[in-house]
């Protein structure tokens, strides 16, 4: 079972849950990642991935804007990532959805893109 830690600093990182049978650790974001949020953002998820991780989970599920520095942290945060470790965005949508495509990040960190509500 996993656990679940509240939430954490300031920014926009909201839940962290750890899957120990997994080795995963999911974070969830939430609010707008530009060059104010995004500045701390690696450091903070560097230090909550747990050691051993196989794959660091980010949910962008609740993720209202993003702008390239908020792309730039993604993939300053792959790079960093201990070796053996994956970073996967997952629940991508709308805004955010177009600057990783219009980037390219989906090229280099894997993404899991919501689907368009419909009405």
């Amino acid at each position: 079972m996993g656990a679940t830690a509240p939430a954490v600093g300031h920014g926009v990182v909201r839940s962290v849950t750890r899957d120990p049978r997994a080795r995963t650790t999911v974070v969830r974001l939430s609010g707008e990642l530009d060059m104010l949020t995004a500045s701390g953002l690696v450091p903070e998820l560097l230090g909550l991935a747990d050691e051993g991780d196989r794959e660091l989970v980010l949910d962008l599920s609740g993720v209202s804007f993003c702008d390239s520095s908020g792309a730039d942290a993604f993939l300053q945060l792959n790079r960093r990532l201990s070796k053996g470790t994956r970073l996967f965005l997952r629940g991508v949508s709308r805004q955010p959805a177009k600057v990783l495509r219009l980037l390219g990040l989906y090229r280099s960190v894997p993404c899991e893109f919501a689907q368009p509500a419909h009405p």
